[in-house]
């Protein structure tokens, strides 16, 4: 949205927390003059604006210590801008470090027996009472850490050393891996995973619409291998909703496991909460990247692939190349209700070759982000809602958009 299509007087406020100051932003809908002016109300919580006749009030990101009228330019500008000071001890609060993020749904938030329900349509994948127990998977660096410390190990007193089985047998061997276990609901930052016994009613993504569906309480996915023919079944297969063809996860023939992505699902949680949204997924793991690798450089990918009816892969969509500028605002807006917290990127289209030589080059330190295709597209138009808050002369950056993706709480 160009500065000239904004008709009406919209206000922008950012805590920058490390300086302890709010960044106000407003966008006038003409030139400013005589009757223009700015003021902070109930004790430095609330900026309103009066631009001929236009009055519009915001409640502020945090409490500033200002309490009077705020000076206005006089440069005939559409936009205004603030730093406002902000109290250390109010500044303190809002401290966020990438290693004490909320986690959309983790397995302490979840109850024990509860159903899985398609949310789009609220039909039962997993059944009531079916799972005794949830556990949170290892960080993706995992198996990394488990690889180094096989190399460098200490030596264990009294043996010369151990052998791949005893290791295996211990959790941590070279060929253990984690695995789907029936009555177990395995937790990372996206997804449930399930053993294919406990779901009910999943079709696959492709044209080969092979039903994953168990009519009575025994049968399992005998023939699950035949909708992957002609594919590489070391790639995750789309699954949908067998009542809304809604795609729901991923099946992995391999591992024969179900992953349900949390974003479009229902559950029974410990206490209330909100739902995780796609978006808040991609932000979790884009911190929980930071926190891991270092770097704030991402390559969010497609991690499934569709087929034609002739079983050849159809086109990619283009890949999002994400920038992380700040993992802790909070903001407000007068588009949108409530306070807010996020995080700010820089964002780009690129096609799939452009991100593989990004992730492949050793001196770039891009970060691959797998996530599908319709999530993908989802947090494309939320970065592009999220750039219309903002003022014309802060939605660009040389070739990148700046945007927001909102975290979990």
């Amino acid at each position: 949205m160009a500065q000239s299509d904004t008709a009406i007087l919209s206000i922008y406020a950012e805590l920058l927390s490390n300086i302890r100051q709010v960044s106000v932003r407003a966008t006038l809908s003409s030139p400013l003059d005589s009757t223009t002016r700015a003021e902070i109300l109930d004790d430095g919580r609330r900026i309103q604006v009066h631009h001929k006749g236009e009055v519009k009030a915001l409640d502020l990101p945090a409490s500033v210590l200002v309490r009077s009228t705020i000076p206005i330019p006089e440069n005939g500008s559409q936009e205004l801008a603030w730093r406002l000071p902000v109290p250390a001890t109010e500044a303190q609060l809002t401290r966020f470090s990438a290693e004490n993020q909320s986690i959309p749904w983790s397995s302490p938030d979840l109850k024990a027996g509860s159903s899985i329900c398609c949310r789009n349509c609220g039909y039962e994948i997993v059944q009531q009472g079916r799972i005794d127990s949830w556990k949170d998977l290892p960080s993706e660096n995992w198996a990394e850490m488990m690889e180094f410390w096989h190399c460098h190990k200490p030596h264990d007193h009294g043996h010369e050393h151990h052998d791949g089985d005893a290791l295996s047998k211990r959790g941590y061997g070279a060929s253990s891996a984690i695995t789907a276990q029936p009555g177990i609901g395995f937790v990372d930052l996206t997804s449930f995973m399930f053993s294919e016994s406990d779901c009910d009613g999943l079709s696959d993504g492709s044209a080969y619409h092979h039903q994953f569906s168990r009519p009575n309480t025994q049968s399992t996915f005998d023939t699950s291998k035949e909708a992957i023919d002609g594919a590489d079944s070391t790639k995750p297969l789309r699954i949908t909703c067998k009542a809304c063809a809604s795609e729901i996860g991923v099946y992995n023939a391999l591992a024969s496991s179900i992953t349900l992505f949390k974003w479009q699902v229902a559950c029974d949680t410990a206490s209330p909460s909100k739902a995780p949204s796609s978006s808040g997924c991609l932000a979790a793991t884009l911190i929980a990247t930071i926190s891991r690798s270092g770097s704030s450089k991402s390559v969010v990918a497609s991690h499934t692939f569709d087929t034609t009816g002739e079983g050849n892969h159809s086109e990619q969509p283009p890949s999002l190349n994400l920038w992380v500028l700040n993992a802790n605002v909070v903001y407000t807006s007068t588009m949108r209700e409530g306070r807010r917290t996020a995080i700010k990127v820089l964002y780009q289209d690129i096609d799939v070759e452009q991100g593989n030589s990004l992730v492949d080059s050793m001196t770039s330190g891009v970060q691959e982000i797998s996530f599908p295709a319709a999530a993908i597209k989802t947090a494309r138009q939320v970065l592009r809602e999220s750039n219309g808050l903002m003022p014309a002369s802060e939605r660009l950056f040389q070739q990148w958009h700046v945007g927001l993706l909102e975290r979990w709480e």
